[in-house]
């Protein structure tokens, strides 16, 4: 990768991390418990990488409104909602090991 790829991959990572940033903070005020998982948190997100959300509880009235704050926050930067309840108990490990509060996103 040359230095304008990795300049173009900083700076998406940066909207990425921004982004989820907003979103927690977006959820938050609703009531919402939601951490980052997948690359972002484990430090390994890539040119082609989305940003995922874990959604660890939630009213159930906004169930499904999530995805419309977080799509809005992250401004075109692909993104995952995963609804830790909705997840198979063997799947759980892989998404909760590791995440961060988007607070702790470096």
């Amino acid at each position: 990768m040359d230095a304008g790829s990795a300049m173009r991959l900083e700076d998406y990572r940066e909207r990425a991390v921004i982004g989820a940033r907003a979103a927690i903070v977006a959820l938050e005020k609703l009531g919402v418990s939601a951490v980052v998982t997948g690359s972002l948190a484990r430090g390994k997100f890539k040119a082609y990488s989305d940003v995922d959300i874990l959604v660890t509880s939630c009213p159930r009235r906004l169930k499904y409104a999530i995805e419309g704050i977080v799509e809005d926050s992250l401004a075109g930067v692909p993104f995952d909602v995963i609804y830790l309840d909705e997840l198979p108990a063997w799947k759980v490990g892989k998404f909760t090991e590791g995440a961060l509060d988007a607070s702790e996103l470096r």
